[in-house]
């Protein structure tokens, strides 16, 4: 037997098997998927309806509990294995309760909207990131962007170039002269000016991006476990450093990306292991490489070792991990404009965490 999105957001046993509060049912679900793996996209797509959903109505009951200490207020209670009426229907472990009338509507509606994240509400005016553009930096400078900033600078070349948050990028001394060099640490958006006789050259560790006028993006932070270069118009070259030269690995066509795994999970050098994947894409009009330039935070089943540097950067606070396990939990999300608290709260109803707050600091922990 199969199920759809609908009856699925109003299953008792499918809504704790969400939020993580039954092993017994969490082992039901696994089993379910294993029998029928072309269900895997139906159950992921009503896990982020439940969850979603049940963010929104605990935050929404803590607004009205702010001012009213009623029970009245409570609009979503988790199951906490309540005495079966023996009145309602079950089918096959699933019972339908009536209390359960209320979330299928509201689940209808957010169904028929077709934009749903993990965490969706309606937008009030919270700032975005900080954005500074500076125009036309000399030969020989260096441009930081700080934690917590965008940062837009406009080269000799006319070279347009974002930096995200935490980056820096050095431009040779000879630049617009001899070559149109440039160092990155960070990540950074380019769209380069055409200029045939002088190649616009990128250097990250470990490999170098050439481009003659295009427009791509390269991710080279030094604390990451990836790099990356994303082609998003034109065509790039990517030079691997071999010795004292330096070899052409790939021309990467539009759409592509050019990974490069710098560490593993616990941050030690690895060996190298470059390769060339086809960007990935939230919608039509998105691609995830590049959501940062518009505030956007997209998380696709990354463990929370990584959102953490992403966090971090975006936020300018200092995230600290106390658990090995939490670490490893692996989240998918959108979030934009969000605040940090709003950001983590979201997170932990997928996978549960603590966390405190001291400052600029943050400690997660089991």
């Amino acid at each position: 037997m199969t199920y759809t999105v609908e009856e699925l957001v109003i299953n008792d046993s499918f809504i704790a098997y969400c939020t993580g509060q039954d092993p017994e049912q969490a082992a039901f679900w696994n089993d379910y998927l294993s029998r029928h793996p072309e269900a895997l996209l139906t159950l992921e797509e009503a896990r982020k309806l439940v969850l979603g959903l049940k963010f929104m109505l605990q935050k929404k009951q803590n607004e009205l509990s702010a001012n009213d200490d009623s029970s009245a207020h409570a609009l979503y209670v988790v199951p906490d294995q309540p005495a079966p009426d023996p009145k309602e229907k079950t089918i096959a472990g699933r019972s339908y309760r009536k209390r359960r009338i209320a979330i299928a509507a509201a689940v209808t509606l957010l169904l028929g909207s077709g934009a749903f994240y993990l965490y969706n509400r309606p937008q009030r005016p919270v700032p975005p990131v900080a954005s500074v553009t500076t125009t036309a930096p000399h030969s020989g400078d260096a441009v930081l962007s700080r934690q917590g900033e965008l940062r837009t600078i406009v080269l000799p070349d006319s070279t347009k170039v974002t930096l995200n948050a935490g980056s820096r990028l050095q431009i040779s001394e000879t630049f617009g002269v001899k070559d149109r060099n440039v160092f990155l640490t960070g990540e950074a958006l380019f769209n380069v000016a055409h200029n045939k006789l002088l190649p616009f050259i990128v250097h990250v560790a470990k490999y170098k991006i050439k481009a003659v006028g295009t427009k791509f993006n390269v991710k080279a932070y030094s604390n990451d476990r990836f790099s990356e270069t994303s082609l998003l118009e034109g065509k790039v070259q990517i030079l691997l450093t071999r010795g004292n030269s330096d070899m052409i690995y790939k021309t990467l066509e539009v759409n592509q990306k050019f990974v490069l795994n710098t560490s593993d999970s616990t941050g030690r050098s690895i060996r190298e292991k470059p390769e060339v994947i086809p960007l990935s894409y939230h919608d039509a009009d998105q691609n995830i490489e590049t959501a940062w330039v518009d505030d956007l935070l997209i998380f696709e089943n990354q463990p929370l070792s990584e959102i953490r540097n992403i966090l971090e950067r975006k936020y300018n606070v200092t995230i600290t991990i106390a658990s090995d396990n939490v670490a490893h939990y692996p989240y998918t999300g959108t979030f934009q404009h969000e605040e940090i608290d709003e950001v983590l709260k979201a997170l932990q109803l997928s996978y549960p965490f603590l966390y405190k707050k001291e400052g600029n600091h943050i400690t997660l922990y089991k």
